[in-house]
């Protein structure tokens, strides 16, 4: 029996010294799936007075979409909606992220269009808009993601409307998207 156990340990070894293939050691890396979508909920709270007549806090609902292009960065698109009224709009941008464990914390940039229903005209309303945060992203599971963000964001419009707030998204993607591709190239 105890020949056995020695023979099987043995056996356990070298498989595992074997699985550690040195030679791929530095070799570059991507995902075999890079996306992940799904929903988010968080709040926004007005910054400044112009923006606090419209509301002083937002309900943000959105459609949140993120593509892993390098190991460190990924590119954001999310579509969002600020209840109360019609204020609606879009970011695209870089999440830049710190770690590849299962929690990872991030910092990201966008750039994007928002509309804030200010009841004037809409090119009055509508602008162009910029977006900062950082946060983290923990991985639940093989295709679930929790996000969290702290996004302040800043619309060019008449009123120069900023708000700072708070968000969670849970993110799903491909059970493949932890299995890697070695680039040859």
């Amino acid at each position: 029996m105890k020949k056995i156990l020695l023979l099987s340990l043995f056996l356990l070894s070298q498989g595992v010294s074997i699985a550690a293939d040195s030679s791929e050691e530095g070799i570059s890396t991507s995902p075999l799936k890079i996306y992940s979508g799904g929903i988010t909920v968080g709040a926004a709270v007005a910054l400044n007075e112009d923006f606090k007549e419209v509301s002083k806090r937002f309900l943000q609902l959105s459609f949140s979409n993120t593509f892993s292009v390098q190991e460190y960065i990924d590119i954001f698109l999310d579509v969002n909606w600020f209840i109360p009224g019609t204020n609606a709009g879009a970011d695209l941008g870089c999440d830049f992220i710190f770690s590849r464990t299962d929690f990872r914390p991030l910092a990201g940039i966008g750039f994007g269009a928002h509309y804030v229903d200010h009841g004037k005209e809409f090119d009055e309303n509508f602008g162009p808009s910029i977006t900062a945060h950082f946060g983290f992203i923990y991985e639940l599971n093989d295709v679930l993601a929790l996000r969290m963000r702290i996004p302040y964001r800043l619309v060019i419009n008449e009123t120069q409307d900023h708000s700072i707030g708070i968000d969670y998204s849970f993110l799903f993607s491909s059970r493949f998207k932890k299995v890697r591709k070695i680039n040859y190239n």
